[in-house]
């Protein structure tokens, strides 16, 4: 599978998905592309070329999100992530330790902790910041913050 990786394509905040029936297929797809790569754990769909704020996750179980929002969040906490989109780019980003997010197609909000399973809780916000037009090169944190010299 070949991601999107033009930067100005992934910098687009994606468009609202208006039907729930279409947000499920798309979601179905994406879950089947990650099964195709071993190295995904996400997706979201502006990732391969679709225009609709539909994003999966598949860490502890696959799980469809159609327009999620993170209503609640706190607690920071550092993490070294990678994207399919930025092959071979490793960044360190600053994320939150506690996440509530609300997903048009699930009646319930559901909660993600760093502390439960932190890669999962860094997944679900790199996928929502994906929706956003939010890349972790965005996220990445200054290194001079912690003295390091390269």
């Amino acid at each position: 599978m070949k991601y999107v990786t033009d930067e100005e394509v992934l910098k687009r905040k994606c468009k609202k998905c208006l039907s729930s029936r279409k947000g499920l297929l798309v979601g179905t797809r994406l879950l089947e592309i990650l099964r195709e790569d071993s190295r995904a754990l996400g997706l979201s769909a502006n990732q391969v070329g679709i225009d609709l704020a539909v994003c999966v996750v598949n860490v502890v179980k696959p799980i469809i999100f159609i327009n999620p929002k993170i209503i609640n969040k706190f607690g920071k906490t550092f993490f070294q992530e990678a994207c399919l989109s930025f092959p071979g780019n490793y960044v360190l980003t600053e994320r939150w330790t506690n996440i509530v997010v609300k997903s048009e197609n699930d009646s319930k909000e559901m909660t993600f902790s760093f502390d439960k399973n932190p890669l999962e809780c860094v997944c679900v916000q790199h996928e929502i910041d994906h929706l956003n037009g939010i890349t972790m090169l965005e996220r990445a944190v200054d290194m001079e913050i912690f003295n390091v010299k390269n």
